[in-house]
């Protein structure tokens, strides 16, 4: 999880901020229970980053336009969420230009803030980019649900007075539970996709055993050399093993008479008597 260090300290000079700060974090807890909901409903990440995105522009000040920025496996930024076109605007100038307040704030592990006369300053070819698409703030959270994932909550202002160091520390606190939501979600969809694997490898062994079954049964012989027809077939004819015994097990279960159970000719497309 990032550390979520701030760059100045101007926050202990924020007037009346213990009052503010009680009043947005209750703001904060309210949206993160919404998120919440949208995990329990088995959304998938994509979904629940969309609901993000869409909940932190709800409760912070100024922020008109939201993204999050996650590196894909060969460590190039992606936009994965937004919630609005010109976020991928923004954020492709940053990556064309290897520089900008998301690609700090994931490089360094720390928040960025920074005023539109400080991009000039700081990334100077990121600023020249995006001079013409009104943006005067930037608030940019490092993300790091894993020590494999990395990214950052994008936050963009069009308001020249720019975020405070209030919205810098809530926001992250914010980025902190993000992070979890993101890790949650991930390790769920894995969960997901092991039960799924699991399913269809448990009634692909089920499918080969029962055909290797009917074999034994027709043939009078022992499991190993039905279980030795079937893939001799499979690679006659270039089909799985599964997919065969999948195609028998249909081919004698249409063609068995429902009264005797005994097995008749027919003219199926699967010859199931090449095997049995």
């Amino acid at each position: 999880m990032s550390d979520f260090s701030i760059e100045d300290d101007r926050l202990h000079d924020a007037p009346d901020a213990s009052g503010s700060a009680f009043a947005r974090i209750g703001q904060y807890i309210q949206a993160l229970r919404r998120i919440k909901g949208k995990i329990l409903t088995g959304a998938d990440v994509d979904a629940v980053l969309q609901a993000v995105c869409s909940e932190v522009a709800a409760v912070v000040p100024d922020a008109d336009l939201v993204g999050i920025t996650m590196l894909d496996d060969t460590g190039r930024p992606r936009t994965v969420a937004s919630t609005d076109p010109a976020v991928h605007d923004i954020d492709s100038d940053q990556y064309r230009a290897g520089q900008g307040p998301c690609l700090h704030a994931i490089r360094s592990g720390r928040m960025v803030r920074a005023q539109a006369h400080e991009a000039v300053a700081r990334w100077p070819r990121f600023a020249a980019e995006v001079a013409d698409l009104g943006v005067h703030s930037y608030l940019s959270a490092p993300l790091t649900p894993d020590e494999n994932r990395h990214g950052s909550l994008n936050i963009y202002g069009t308001s020249a007075d720019g975020f405070d160091p209030l919205d810098e520390v809530s926001v992250a606190l914010l980025a902190t539970s993000i992070e979890t939501v993101i890790a949650i979600t991930e390790r769920a969809r894995s969960a997901e996709r092991e039960i799924t694997g699991l399913r269809t490898a448990m009634k692909t062994r089920a499918d080969i055993d029962q055909a290797k079954g009917i074999i034994m049964a027709m043939r009078g012989i022992s499991a190993d050399d039905a279980f030795a027809l079937l893939s001799e077939q499979s690679q006659n004819r270039n089909i799985k093993v599964s997919e065969i015994a999948s195609a028998m097990i249909e081919s004698v279960a249409e063609h068995s008479n429902p009264r005797t159970g005994l097995h008749e000719e027919t003219n199926s497309g699967y010859d199931s008597d090449s095997v049995v």
